[in-house]
């Protein structure tokens, strides 16, 4: 073991965040520290253990066998430092403290007000319609709460708590001249018809998009013909003027919709395909914090 300059536990969270990530260049935007800073971090370490962790490829980083041991290691330790910190913090969270992410479907339909409410108190909001600008800097620890689709928990590493929020079905929204829906006089739509539907949605870092997939992969089935739009007020406006549809959770569904009553309506959909909306943390004092707050604007 050789001798360095300065360790500190700094250097275990970029350990664990380029070892989730495989990537200097992913870990390097979701840490916001510079490629070759973090190059310097990660060779600091191997100097300070006098062993190589990382084998390095045009394809990314992957752990060495040592490494791998040392990563296992290293992310205990990080659960039980944090845990440690928890338990010496106060029964509330400073809020100006905590650095959250949410989809934005979340935060303008379901949690307006407590978005508003609170937006200058935290110490960072990102608020985005792309799941991995969440997951992946809350497996980095640069996000210390997220709330997103329970859905997509799959793709978060190490220790974490879930605390469901809200359930939700949902729907097809069409234009209420599109001829193929009218056709169907059903008060819900069934997996086969929604097959032969032309579907409009966000492209595939949409977590509705990626559960549609999902949904058809297990049902055995083709999924609909997509044309991808990267703009939501673009998705509406071509629903209402075209044969195509879109699926939105019911809130949102319902807030499109009644914009304009006119052109737009709804119908639900039969398949078993429920949102549910969760928070997720490492700690449970963080999670029952902003929990509280949710649920005394709701």
């Amino acid at each position: 073991m050789k001798e360095v300059e300065s360790f500190n536990i700094e250097l275990l969270y970029v350990f664990v965040a380029v070892s989730e990530l495989k990537s200097i260049n992913k870990s390097s935007k979701a840490l916001l520290i510079t490629q070759p800073a973090l190059s310097k971090k990660i060779k600091q370490l191997e100097d300070y253990y006098g062993s190589k962790l990382f084998i390095r490829s045009s394809q990314g980083m992957k752990l060495t066998p040592i490494g791998t041991h040392f990563y296992k290691k290293a992310k205990k330790f990080l659960i039980e430092f944090q845990n440690l910190k928890s338990s010496f913090s106060s029964n509330r969270i400073s809020l100006n403290s905590l650095r959250i992410g949410t989809l934005d479907s979340i935060s303008s339909n379901l949690y307006p007000e407590f978005f508003i409410e609170n937006l200058h108190k935290f110490k960072s909001i990102t608020v985005t319609s792309k799941i991995f600008e969440l997951i992946d800097p809350f497996n980095a620890n640069t996000l210390d709460l997220v709330l997103m689709d329970s859905a997509f928990k799959q793709n978060l590493t190490g220790s974490f708590i879930e605390k469901n929020l809200y359930e939700e079905p949902y729907y097809l929204v069409y234009a209420k001249d599109n001829e193929a829906v009218n056709k169907l006089n059903h008060v819900a739509i069934s997996a086969r018809q929604l097959q032969r539907m032309n579907l409009i949605m966000y492209p595939t870092y949409c977590p509705i998009h990626q559960r549609i997939i999902q949904i058809f992969d297990n049902l055995h089935l083709a999924p609909p013909s997509i044309f991808e739009v990267d703009y939501s007020e673009s998705t509406i406006s071509l629903v209402s003027k075209s044969s195509y549809v879109t699926i939105l959770p019911q809130s949102l569904a319902t807030s499109k919709v009644t914009q304009d009553i006119l052109h737009l309506g709804m119908i639900k959909i039969e398949i078993p395909f429920l949102r549910q909306v969760s928070i997720f943390s490492r700690t449970p004092d963080i999670l029952k914090t902003v929990a509280s707050l949710l649920s005394s604007v709701s």
